[in-house]
């Protein structure tokens, strides 16, 4: 390419006056007549002599590029590109557009491997033509492959197509250095963004993850959680496949093939679905499942590479369990309760005499169940470890404590017992000295103003406030036509205060009782008082309710608040109402005409000393909650005849009850058996024995199968038998860690970690410790499963656990993806462009292009002189002599 260019641009303007010169006295002083030939092209030569003499007097200069430019376009073609190939194709034509002058162009396409598509300065090919392997997505060795194929001398370029993301055993690391060799070696790099997530109207379904507890016990209900990702409404069928992983070792290949265990249809929606499907855990074994997705529609599905997830699940039949008894023959029945499949390590406590259990994690670990019977820890001689471990054990490795009977913790305030006490689903004995929550609701509606009504309740709340303790809390709230908590929860030592605002009640209009009990719901359910309960006092009238107000109470009841109420003479329908609000809220109804009639009754509920922790008498059991698994098969259970005074805690599960009758005639409810989740584990309670006189009639019939289901509802979610935690994770396309997180935190500790692949040779790495956890790091280069078997010495024991991490397919297949160009960003830096939409400027910098330039001014004027000569010529001979002149040379 040539560029034309003037020294004195500037003096090309002379051209004008001398046109004019030339121009304006042919037309004035040559008439029409005599305008011979000569003449005419006397003054077209003149006209030529200037537009050569003024360029010349400008220095005409005309630049030569000499440096080629090559430009090597690397396409990404890899299968999550196969929708956009044809935006590629536009891509590069529009690049070839745009080229700068003197450039070729030829076109690297990549996938997992690299191919030359385009050779420099071809005919562009279709990168649909490409013949490259698209199961991965590695730039890095793209780059460094088409950065060897320039020319010398010559300015280079790279121009690379992408969405960005690369997947290949390379990493995210590997793109970046390539980058900075391309920066290195002169080689210009721009990139343009390729958007390859999935369109609204592309038609895809894929099983993106399965959640699944990997060890578990015989008949032990689990199910497989698949998640199966669908960007449109459509229908499918989800199929699972078996193989035991055992039969497979002992019999070879034959016996490994997998069968279908089970068939869902499924109504997908667009986006995530989760598909429960029951695993089959009546054998056990160790078994590989692969869940597999198929649309009714196959043209609803594009990709069927991600339709398959494979995962393993081991069945153990062995239980563990741990039992710490004061009774022997606790130790026969816990042992019939669990069957010949557990094994039972027994310690039986004798009074007066200390007995050392198990008491660290390491040592507890390998109980599955850690059951309690009527025993008083402290007989233990390592009493605070043992409760520490268990603790632990639980609530970090999510094992199972039972405790049974009298565990001697009612009415006591020692530091071990609390510490127990802590995790049970229930709050033992009588706990009257702790505070507790009063909330006074008071009707200020205009309808109190009559019969003085209004006055009444007044002189009501002010005495009850005198009834409580100063270290009990309180709180205030008034209705009519809505609900103010005019007082927030407050120690009832402040009762000056709250006696004022009480006195300063001004009627407004409205009544809504459902307000009123809604805000103290909402006030005082989630606040950590055992005892809590409300006082309405109201005349009934509820004009301007819009929910049912005995469903509150219900509600407020469940949440252990009892709602009484003091009735300030109301109608017959209004006392049926606060009847009712009584009667589900769990409390009492009074009557009020005359505040003389106010007694301590009010609160007795509460206020009553329980002066018996251990109840011994005949006591109908209630079953709370039948559809408990616990109550599977079991119909009805016999009386007790002796529990322990116990209180539910919040967030605690009553499966039975029993009726405790306190001295003012309310029935208390008392749990018999409750559990509630204690970290990843879970603790349960029987508040009677499981031997002796309290459970005299506990020995046939349903409760057999009662106690058969108490041990097995209560078996951990996942068998585990190591003093560590691990969990893997895939932290990049190509690399997944396992972290490894030990109980008791030992320098001396030796944990190393064996990796198989699929097919492939184990290589064992010790792991180092990095202060909090031990992490490993694996390759996860293939498609297929992955065994650890990690070892872990502890002070000279070996607890060793085997675990599995399945790559079902490559990142490259996974259609919902998420891309963006903020990878393509980081790894140019501003160096170069990264275009969006596609279009690229590609500009030279003047230092990286050699050129030459002639000046033309000489022979412009030799031409213009000799155009002079030929007009002298003209000019002096006549028209006829110069054809003369040119007939005689012929």
């Amino acid at each position: 390419m040539k560029n034309i260019s003037f020294d004195k641009p500037y003096l090309l303007l002379v051209a004008i006056p001398l046109l004019l010169l030339i121009l304006i006295p042919f037309f004035i002083s040559i008439r029409r007549d005599n305008r011979s030939k000569s003449v005419i092209v006397s003054l077209i030569l003149h006209i030529l002599i200037v537009a050569l003499v003024v360029p010349a007097l400008a220095v005409p200069l005309v630049t030569t590029v000499v440096t080629e430019t090559e430009v090597y376009i690397v396409a990404d073609v890899s299968y999550s590109s196969n929708r956009n190939l044809d935006q590629i194709d536009e891509y590069i034509e529009s690049v070839r557009d745009s080229l700068p002058e003197n450039s070729k162009i030829g076109v690297v396409c990549f996938g997992k491997d690299t191919q030359l598509l385009t050779k420099m300065g071809g005919k562009l090919k279709s990168v649909k033509e490409a013949d490259v392997d698209s199961s991965e997505t590695d730039i890095a060795s793209a780059l460094e492959y088409a950065a060897g194929l320039f020319s010398k001398n010559t300015v280079k370029r790279l121009i690379l197509i992408t969405d960005g993301k690369q997947n290949s055993v390379r990493q995210t690391e590997d793109v970046i250095a390539a980058v900075d060799m391309i920066y290195a070696k002169d080689i210009y790099l721009d990139a343009i963004y390729l958007n390859n997530n999935i369109a609204a109207d592309d038609r895809e379904v894929q099983i993106s993850g399965v959640d699944v507890t990997e060890s578990v016990y015989l008949n032990h209900a689990t199910t497989a959680n698949v998640l199966v990702q669908s960007n449109q409404a459509t229908q499918a069928t989800l199929y699972l496949y078996r193989k035991s992983v055992e039969a497979a070792l002992a019999d070879g290949e034959a016996a490994s093939e997998p069968l279908e265990v089970a068939k869902q249809a499924v109504n997908l929606t667009r986006g995530y679905n989760v598909v429960s499907i029951a695993l089959d855990t009546s054998v056990s074994d160790t078994y590989d499942y692969e869940a597999y997705v198929e649309v009714t529609d196959p043209a609803q599905d594009s990709s069927p590479y991600n339709n398959r997830y494979t995962f393993t699940q081991r069945v153990s039949d062995r239980l563990s369990v741990l039992l710490v008894t004061s009774n022997e023959a606790d130790v026969e029945k816990v042992q019939q309760m669990y069957g010949e499949r557990a094994d039972i390590s027994s310690y039986v406590t004798v009074e007066g005499k200390l007995t050392t259990v198990p008491c660290t994690v390491e040592e507890l670990c390998r109980f599955d169940e850690i059951v309690l019977s009527d025993v008083d820890v402290r007989n233990l001689r390592n009493a605070t470890a043992f409760v520490l471990a268990v603790d632990k054990v639980v609530s970090v490795f999510g094992k199972s404590l039972v405790t049974l009977g009298d565990l001697c913790i009612q009415n006591k305030d020692d530091a071990v017992l609390a510490q127990l006490e802590d995790m049970l689903p229930v709050q033992f004995g009588n706990n009257e000295n702790d505070p507790k929550l009063y909330g006074i609701v008071i009707d200020t509606s205009r309808s109190m103003q009559l019969s003085y009504k209004l006055i009444l309740a007044k002189q009501v709340a002010t005495q009850l406030l005198n009834m409580i303790r100063d270290e009990d809390y309180v709180t205030v709230i008034f209705f009519s036509g809505d609900a103010r908590i005019v007082q927030p929860p407050t120690p009832a030592s402040n009762r000056e205060e709250i006696v004022k605002l009480i006195q300063g009640i001004e009627p407004t209009q409205g009544t809504r009782i459902d307000a009123a009990l809604s805000a103290a719901l909402e006030t005082m359910q989630s606040l950590p008082y055992n005892d809590k309960q409300v006082m309405l006092l109201s005349d009934g009238k509820n004009h301007l309710a819009s929910e049912d107000t005995a469903d509150i109470a219900a509600e407020m009841a469940a949440n252990g608040i009892t709602v009484s109420v003091i009735d300030t003479v109301a109608p017959e329908e209004g006392q049926n109402t606060l009847k009712s609000v009584a009667e589900a809220g769990r409390g009492n109804y009074y009557r009020l005409e005359r505040v003389e009639e106010l007694t301590d009754i009010m609160f007795a509920d509460i206020a009553d000393d329980l002066t018996e922790s251990v109840i011994r008498q005949k006591t109908e059991v209630e079953i709370q909650t039948t559809r408990d698994d616990v109550m599977d098969g079991v119909v009805t259970l016999p009386d007790v005849h002796g529990y322990l005074y116990a209180k539910p805690k919040a967030r605690a599960t009553t499966v039975l009850s029993v009726d405790y009758q306190r001295s003012s005639g309310v029935k208390v409810e008392v749990p018999l058996y409750a559990y509630r989740s204690y970290g990843e584990g879970r603790v349960t309670t029987f508040t009677s024995s499981i031997t002796g006189d309290w459970a005299q009639e506990w020995t046939t019939g349903n409760t057999e199968r009662f106690w058969q289901n108490v041990l097995t509802v209560n078996t951990p979610k996942e068998c585990r038998d190591v003093p560590y935690t691990y969990a893997i994770e895939q932290v990049e396309d190509r690399l997944a860690e396992i972290v490894i997180t030990p109980a008791t935190v030992n320098p001396d500790t030796v944990v190393s970690v064996t990796l198989t692949p699929e097919n492939g040779e184990p290589l064992t790495q010790e792991l180092v410790f990095n202060s909090k956890d031990y992490r490993y790091t694996f390759d996860i280069t293939n498609v297929g499963k992955y065994t650890l078997d990690i070892e872990y010495i502890y002070d000279g024991v070996t607890y060793s656990a085997q675990t599995y991490f399945h790559l079902p397919f490559t990142s490259e297949y996974d259609s919902f993806a998420l891309f963006d160009a903020s990878a393509l960003y980081a790894a140019i830096r501003n160096r170069g462009n990264v275009s969006e939409d596609g279009k690229l400027t590609l500009d030279h910098k003047e230092e990286d292009i050699e050129t030459y330039t002639v000046d033309y001014t000489i022979p412009l004027l030799i031409a213009a002189a000799a155009l002079y000569v030929i007009d002298v010529v003209i000019r002096k001979l006549k028209w006829r002599d110069i054809r003369s002149l040119f007939k005689r040379s012929a």
